[in-house]
């Protein structure tokens, strides 16, 4: 006599159920990176690109002209990002506005006056700028 293997009713219950937590795992592990990522990525080298400004070859202007590119990728990260890193975002902006300020102060004024000025803000910047990049770095990776 053959045997024969009937599903019970048990069986048909848990299937769907399996089938759906297996579905919710798969969802839940999207191998694309946050849109945020690549204006983080854009915001990282403009950052590099101001702490690179040569001042005193090319004039407090230079710096002006990179901190605006900063300012156009931090506005940019801040709305991709949506709410992800406020205390980090603020904290930039708050040392774009500080080097804004720095950079009024500066211009006409002599070179070492200037870096006076100009080099703590920078600095700020770069360490605002590092913060947000280490807190973004996990979901960039």
């Amino acid at each position: 006599m053959k045997t024969v293997y009937r599903a019970s009713t048990r069986t048909w219950v848990l299937f769907p159920a399996a089938v759906l937590v297996v579905s919710g795992l798969a969802a839940g592990c999207s191998s694309s990176p946050p849109a945020y990522c690549t204006a983080a990525t854009s915001l990282k080298t403009s950052v590099s690109d101001l702490g690179n400004v040569n001042v005193s070859k090319n004039g407090v202007s230079s710096l002006q002209t990179a901190l605006g590119k900063v300012q156009t990728n931090a506005t940019t990260f801040a709305a991709d990002a949506k709410s992800a890193f406020p205390s980090q975002t603020t904290a930039l902006k708050n040392s774009l506005s500080s080097l804004e300020t720095a950079i009024k102060s500066a211009k006409g004024q002599p070179a070492l006056t200037a870096a006076q000025v100009l080099v703590p803000a920078v600095t700020q910047v770069k360490n605002s700028a590092s913060t947000l990049q280490s807190a973004v770095s996990g979901k960039c990776s």
